[in-house]
């Protein structure tokens, strides 16, 4: 029984160094062949991947500023679109992760500006054959007497059509049967 669990964990540890090496392949993929992601996201760094959850991270930069000094509201689009993406990608480690059909962003706070860091956690909900939906959160952090507090910026959902051509929807890394 301890052996099978330990060929489990073993077995899962793969799977999630598979997963977050896949997130990151598509991530630098992103930015290298888009201008806008290269733009406003060639820094981003991913800190956690699990199976339907990116946490990545970034240090502004004049560039992602409005006039006021603040995240600017199209950034936190860029943001939202290229970091759903990653959490579609790391549900099953799909290549394509579809097409925008909604997006809705309430902004809360300004309080991001230049040199600030924020916390981009992107989850995806639900994966189906057709649609995925996915929630976000982008939070400045700070760290304040040692401990880390984050302030939500923005809030975002997005749907994108993720239908595939050939083959059935895989579901956490495996193909469906």
């Amino acid at each position: 029984m301890a052996s099978q669990q330990s060929q489990q964990s073993i077995e899962q540890a793969e799977l999630e160094a598979k997963r977050t090496a896949h997130v990151e392949q598509l991530s630098n993929w992103l930015t290298q062949n888009s201008a806008i992601y290269n733009i406003f996201l060639s820094g981003v760094k991913q800190t956690s991947v699990v199976a339907g959850t990116v946490v990545s991270r970034l240090t502004l930069t004049p560039t992602h500023l409005n006039s006021k000094g603040g995240l600017h509201g199209a950034v936190s689009a860029a943001f939202i679109d290229f970091t759903t993406g990653l959490a579609i990608a790391s549900w099953d480690l799909r290549e394509k992760t579809g097409a925008s059909v909604d997006m809705h962003i309430s902004y809360l706070s300004s309080s991001a500006g230049a040199g600030d860091v924020v916390e981009i956690v992107a989850t995806a909900e639900k994966v189906g054959g057709s649609m995925a939906f996915v929630t976000i959160l982008i939070q400045k952090v700070e760290v304040v007497d040692g401990e880390e507090k984050k302030t939500i910026v923005t809030k975002g959902h997005h749907t994108k059509f993720v239908r595939q051509s050939g083959g059935k929807p895989k579901e956490n890394g495996e193909t469906k049967v």
